[in-house]
């Protein structure tokens, strides 16, 4: 973000949502790759390819239980695959099992799922195939096979038919799902470099707040922030460090933001407005954090912080955010601004940053506001015609989360418009990647 633009958003008493969310997007930037242990990397993209250091299988292995044999045996010199043959079993082959004993013709191994085929062997008849009894026949007995099925190289994964050493197995930007986790384990791969998951503190503030295993005393409530944005940081694919709560006291206070800095992401909530305990601004600025703006007109969220800490000595960079106290205000912070910044920290591409907006029709009148845009729960249906159509929930404002925890989406009405009916065409902000209009 030039200078000049951050001088002018920390001028203005009051930015637009639009200037806001530009100063965030502007100042979030992915983070720097890291190498981590290969399970630690799961839903985390690849910066560098996956190669393999050997083939896959490594060696010819039975791909069922049975009896490793000679394919000559069973079908050489014009023999019908419906007669019935007996073979010596010569050895006992489970996974992991090697043997250098060569199967010789009229002999063959009990093999296993998984175990190395012997030399000489090159197909493998499944149990189910040897008759009279002799299904339990180990090393030293005779089995009578029939399989009339039965084609040569059957039931056997050739050495290298996956893939083989040297091959490039998984391409930078592959996102490691748990197969791909898988594949590259079986690769040799022990560690991967990826765009880290970012860690992001989450600190509630308020003398008031209690634990939620606690019963609220007179004047108390539960600490719902906390664990709602923990769960909102988890779900888009960061690493939330619960920092708990913080007396209205300015020691406490800046001890616990000194501690929240050393994240990527601070999330403290509560303390941003104008009230006489509204601690929090003072105490960013007493830590060394360049305040971007306070106060955005929204509706709920006014209240808004956004600055930037620069750790000494190239330590990197730390984005700041102070959240309405009042949960429902602190969610759609969370989803308008936060959002994008961590998902700017993963690298993810512009067009997914911010939550996409459709059009809908409006099943019933809600209340708007004259100088603000205004963030209201709504569920959502297919029309008739395929359309979306926009139902708004019961809500008594910034501090109620009943609407909002079954919302699919949130209904945005423009500043200005103090009340859209029903039958209006309006925004919406989907809340839900998975809206199939049932």
């Amino acid at each position: 973000m030039p200078p000049e633009g951050r001088a002018a958003a920390r001028k203005k008493a009051m930015i637009d949502l639009e200037a806001a969310l530009s100063h965030v997007v502007a100042d979030a930037r992915r983070l720097p790759p890291r190498r981590v242990r290969l399970e630690e990397g799961r839903g985390l993209r690849l910066i560098e390819p996956i190669v393999a250091d050997v083939d896959s299988p490594p060696w010819d292995r039975a791909m069922m239980d049975g009896f490793a044999v000679r394919s000559a045996d069973l079908v050489g010199d014009g023999r019908s695959s419906d007669a019935s043959v007996s073979l010596d079993v010569v050895v006992d082959l489970a996974a992991g099992d090697a043997s250098t004993l060569a199967i010789r013709p009229g002999s063959c191994a009990r093999i296993m799922t998984g175990a190395p085929i012997p030399a000489g062997a090159d197909a493998v008849v499944p149990i189910e195939s040897s008759v009279e009894g002799t299904a339990g026949v180990h090393a030293g007995g005779v089995v009578r096979l029939v399989d009339p099925k039965f084609r040569a190289g059957q039931h056997v994964g050739l050495q290298g038919c996956a893939f083989r050493a040297g091959a490039e197995v998984l391409p930078a930007g592959t996102l490691l799902t748990p197969a791909a986790v898988g594949l590259a384990a079986e690769a040799g791969a022990t560690h991967v470099l990826v765009v880290p998951r970012p860690r992001v503190a989450i600190l509630s503030t308020g003398s008031e707040l209690v634990a939620a295993d606690a019963v609220p005393r007179f004047g108390q409530t539960r600490n719902s922030n906390g664990p709602m944005l923990a769960a909102a940081v988890a779900a888009l694919g960061g690493e939330p460090v619960a920092l708990g709560t913080v007396v209205d006291r300015p020691e406490p206070l800046r001890a616990a933001v000194a501690q929240g800095l050393a994240a990527d992401i601070l999330l403290l909530s509560g303390g941003v407005s104008a009230g006489d305990l509204d601690l929090v601004p003072g105490t960013f600025r007493a830590c060394g954090v360049e305040k971007i703006f306070h106060k955005v007109r929204l509706k709920p969220g006014k209240p808004v912080w956004f600055g930037i800490f620069t750790r000494p000595g190239g330590g990197g960079r730390c984005l700041v955010f102070g959240l309405p106290g009042n949960p429902a205000s602190s969610l759609v912070c969370f989803d308008l601004f936060v959002r994008p910044a961590l998902a700017s920290l993963l690298g993810w591409p512009q067009g997914r940053l911010s939550l996409p907006r459709r059009r809908a029709r409006l099943a019933g009148a809600a209340k708007g506001a004259e100088d603000r845009p205004v963030y209201a729960p709504c569920r959502l249906e297919s029309g008739d015609d395929g359309s979306l159509v926009a139902h708004p929930l019961p809500w008594t404002g910034s501090s109620d989360l009943v609407g909002l925890a079954v919302a699919d989406a949130y209904l945005a009405i423009p500043a200005g418009v103090r009340r859209a009916e029903a039958g209006d065409d309006v925004e919406v902000v989907m809340l839900r990647d998975d809206f199939d209009g049932a």
